[in-house]
């Protein structure tokens, strides 16, 4: 009929709409990237990380983050992918690592209690047989101590590139960088990851802790595979804690790092080195009021 016509037409007309305004903004989002480090428009935010042990904020994961011609952020969930298409990842990788470890070398770590900061590898930077080459490099050049960097790796690099990747590990690992399994239960959830390469901390995806803390069974699922994961040696870290409720239910599942916007959201580097201020002090009050 007309009518089926009609409506057959308008949705083609829309689909293809849809498809050039996804285009230019894939094509804005790539311009963009180009010109991203020497335009300034990359930073790195630090998302501060609580040892249960401790019972402070103890560091950070390092966040990319970037701006367009208006300042306004871009969602790194839009521009990773572009840049993992055009290559841009690399130098985005890079940067992230110098700028932190810049960072590091520019402070007392000790006046700042800063043990720990995390950082995310890409599934490109894993294809690399130069990665743990210039890493250790790297953090050579800064003189920042190897047992502060932790390395996150998801499960896709691990799939996806096994043999590079074990020998790159086995290397930085050598040297005392920390490895981790970043995001567990998101993806391919492979065993053999956690039996075969070198991680000592496993990252609990956000999605698989809020849906445990709603669901009897992913409860009981999530319980389970904490205590395997303790068994094996390793730590563990859970990410997306949002309540004081869920601080204390995954303290006992055993947890040994929580992240997420309890404890704070990303910050700029200064907010986030004057947060780590604020804690040294709370702490050294709170031992001051014990004696």
């Amino acid at each position: 009929s007309i009518v089926n016509k009609d409506v057959m037409f308008y949705k083609k007309v829309f689909a293809s709409d849809i498809d050039v305004t996804i285009k230019k903004r894939v094509a804005y989002i790539s311009h963009l990237l180009k010109n991203a480090l020497a335009e300034r428009r990359f930073e790195v935010y630090y998302q501060p990380i609580y040892e249960i042990s401790e019972e402070r904020i103890i560091g950070a994961e390092a966040l990319i983050r970037m701006r367009d011609d208006e300042g306004n952020f871009v969602s790194p969930e839009e521009f990773i992918p572009i840049s993992e298409k055009t290559g841009d990842i690399l130098r985005i990788g890079q940067f992230v690592f110098e700028s932190v470890c810049k960072t590091l070398a520019s402070i007392n770590l000790n006046e700042y209690g800063i043990k720990k900061i995390d950082i995310n590898l890409s599934v490109a930077q894993c294809m690399q047989d130069i990665l743990s080459k210039q890493i250790l490099e790297i953090r050579a050049k800064n003189q920042i101590p190897a047992s502060i960097i932790n390395l996150e790796i998801t499960e896709t690099a691990a799939a996806h590139t096994p043999d590079i990747l074990l020998a790159n590990m086995k290397k930085l690992a050598d040297e005392g960088i920390e490895l981790s399994l970043d995001d567990y239960g998101s993806g391919y959830s492979n065993m053999n990851y956690l039996l075969t390469l070198p991680f000592k901390m496993v990252k609990i995806d956000k999605n698989i802790v809020w849906t445990a803390f709603e669901n009897v069974k992913a409860n009981i699922a999530l319980a389970s595979t904490i205590k395997m994961i303790n068994n094996l040696g390793m730590t563990v870290l859970a990410e997306g804690v949002e309540t004081e409720e869920q601080v204390n239910w995954l303290k006992s599942l055993g947890c040994h790092y929580l992240q997420g916007f309890y404890f704070a959201e990303a910050l700029p580097k200064d907010e986030f080195l004057k947060k780590m201020k604020d804690e040294q002090l709370r702490i050294k009050k709170l031992r001051e009021s014990k004696n």
